[in-house]
């Protein structure tokens, strides 16, 4: 993960209203789906159908209580930040 560009992106959105603990948040919740889960989220959002994956993988965890929608959220910035644009809601992803 490009964790200092990603960084300066996030402290970019005018959608994030408390820069320093959302910025800090979000990354480290991108890094920990990396170690956690053993992926590289540069390969993963360069590819439509592994980001798909992994954010039912995300989903899959949300009664543990490490994995919840904020982890999707970090997951879904990441991607913006590469390929800048939104990835579907995962209803719409498989429906479009």
């Amino acid at each position: 993960m490009r964790e200092e560009e990603f960084r300066r992106f996030l402290m970019n959105d005018s959608n994030i209203k408390s820069k320093v603990k959302a910025v800090h948040s979000r990354v480290a919740r991108a890094l920990r789906v990396e170690r956690e889960l053993n992926v590289n989220l540069d390969d993963i959002v360069k590819n439509d159908e592994a980001m798909y994956h992994l954010l039912l993988q995300i989903q899959e965890r949300l009664n543990d209580k490490l994995y919840h929608n904020a982890y999707q959220n970090a997951v879904r910035k990441y991607y913006l930040f590469v390929n800048g644009k939104e990835f579907p809601r995962l209803r719409r992803y498989l429906n479009p």
